[in-house]
């Protein structure tokens, strides 16, 4: 399927820094977080079909990435990410809190500031994030943080790497070349950060969350977090760690389907009526075999 470029690109002032921010499409906002060492042009096949279900999507490129201006080396946590997502959705003067997305490394940083400014937040959404597994590597078990990161560019699955090498190419050689150290502290930060309990603690306030893993992921495990659920159980997919860059259509139809469900959480949240086809519960709306081409082996 061709689906045709409808993106456009700004920079943003947040705090005195440089944000570059992607977007594509209208209605109700969704922010989505790339992965480690990439960018949101990376996603834009994703992302353009996703605008299919009627939202705006806002990709900025997180600090230190894609042209971004990058935090203190000797303050990079997720905290000073969380801020500066922050100020970038206050700048932007929404009417309205936010789907957010995260992906990989993303998920992280969308955890952290569905925690630090929850009034932002309308729902989360989590693919491969991650923040369930330090102290085994987050993956790619007895790995040292180097050969993390250095795998991080090779999880694709070969037979899809051709069609994704270009973009990838475009995103991680410009990062490696402005940013080194900045790739190098994040990669280490992704490696042995523990959210556990800050998702749980979401789960529990009632914010709607999804978790997406991969079944063939080498290098994000999901760790003590596979048992965090919200509502909604965990989707798994068939593929590695970088599925949704490879198969867009797919990642657009999960994300389309949860933002309908994570819609009707919200309004049981504030105590309005839910309607549900007879017989049929709320983590049923979304069943598996909804994705007609699914690439789940029998």
């Amino acid at each position: 399927m061709t689906v045709p470029r409808m993106t456009s690109w700004r920079r943003v002032e947040v705090d005195g820094c440089s944000m570059r921010v992607m977007e594509a499409g209208e209605g109700e906002p969704l922010v989505f977080l790339h992965g480690w060492g990439l960018s949101p042009r990376t996603y834009e096949q994703g992302i353009t079909r996703l605008t299919a279900g009627g939202v705006r999507v806002i990709a900025p490129a997180l600090p230190g990435f894609g042209g971004s201006d990058g935090p203190p080396l000797l303050r990079i946590d997720l905290k000073a990410y969380s801020r500066r997502i922050a100020g970038l959705i206050d700048a932007l003067a929404l009417e309205e809190p936010v789907f957010l997305v995260g992906h990989s490394f993303g998920g992280g940083v969308a955890l952290q500031l569905a925690t630090d400014r929850p009034d932002l937040v309308r729902s989360l959404t989590l693919v491969n994030t991650v923040g369930g597994a330090p102290g085994r590597r987050t993956g790619m078990a007895d790995s040292s943080w180097l050969r993390w990161m250095l795998g991080a560019l090779t999880e694709l699955h070969p037979r899809a790497l051709a069609g994704s090498l270009p973009s990838l190419v475009r995103s991680v050689v410009p990062n490696l070349a402005r940013r080194p150290v900045t790739l190098a502290l994040t990669a280490y930060l992704a490696l042995t950060v523990d959210l556990v309990d800050q998702a749980r603690a979401l789960v529990a306030s009632g914010m709607p969350v999804l978790f997406v893993w991969g079944d063939q992921d080498r290098l994000v495990l999901p760790g003590a977090l596979r048992s965090v659920e919200g509502a909604l159980p965990a989707e798994v997919v068939h593929g590695r760690h970088g599925w949704l860059l490879t198969e867009p259509e797919e990642f657009a139809t999960i994300l389309r389907d949860a933002l309908v469900v994570h819609a009707m959480l919200e309004r049981k949240r504030r105590g309005q009526s839910m309607r549900f086809p007879a017989g049929m519960s709320l983590a049923e709306l979304i069943p598996p075999e909804r994705r007609t081409h699914a690439r789940h082996e029998p």
